[in-house]
């Protein structure tokens, strides 16, 4: 190997290294969270954050939601509440591209959420923070 040769393997293997840590970071994440409504709870402590995450063109849009306290910033993450997609076109699609959801709060501790009943959902939790959740389904 030329001296040439050497110097720019060295160089390339510096880039590389330097860089590694900002790959192995959730700063790194491809997707991207885009708001579509909020819902305040009734006592105004809370709140329901709708947003649409993608991750990029081999996946669906996908409509999520995230119990966050009323002053907090849109959630960067997945939501920590419900996340559900079109199952590729079976469910129509809502204002952000993924399936329409719909809230409702039942009381300062209680909230319902309806999505279409084809919708596909990966998570729906019981209950985040202090907040149960109920979920029904419509056509």
């Amino acid at each position: 190997m030329s001296v040439s040769s050497r110097w720019i393997a060295r160089v390339v293997a510096a880039a590389l290294f330097a860089g590694a840590p900002f790959l192995f970071t959730s700063s790194c994440d491809l997707c991207g969270n885009e708001k579509l409504a909020e819902y305040p709870s009734p006592d105004g402590t809370l709140k329901v954050v709708v947003f649409q995450r993608s991750c990029g063109a081999t996946t669906d849009f996908s409509t999520q939601a995230s119990i966050v306290r009323a002053r907090a910033e849109m959630p960067w993450g997945s939501g920590n509440l419900f996340v559900a997609d079109t199952s590729h076109g079976d469910a129509p699609s809502g204002a952000g591209g993924g399936p329409e959801l719909r809230v409702r709060w039942i009381d300062d501790r209680t909230v319902e959420l309806s999505r279409h009943a084809r919708a596909r959902v990966s998570k729906s939790e019981e209950a985040v923070v202090e907040v149960r959740a109920r979920y029904v389904t419509f056509e």
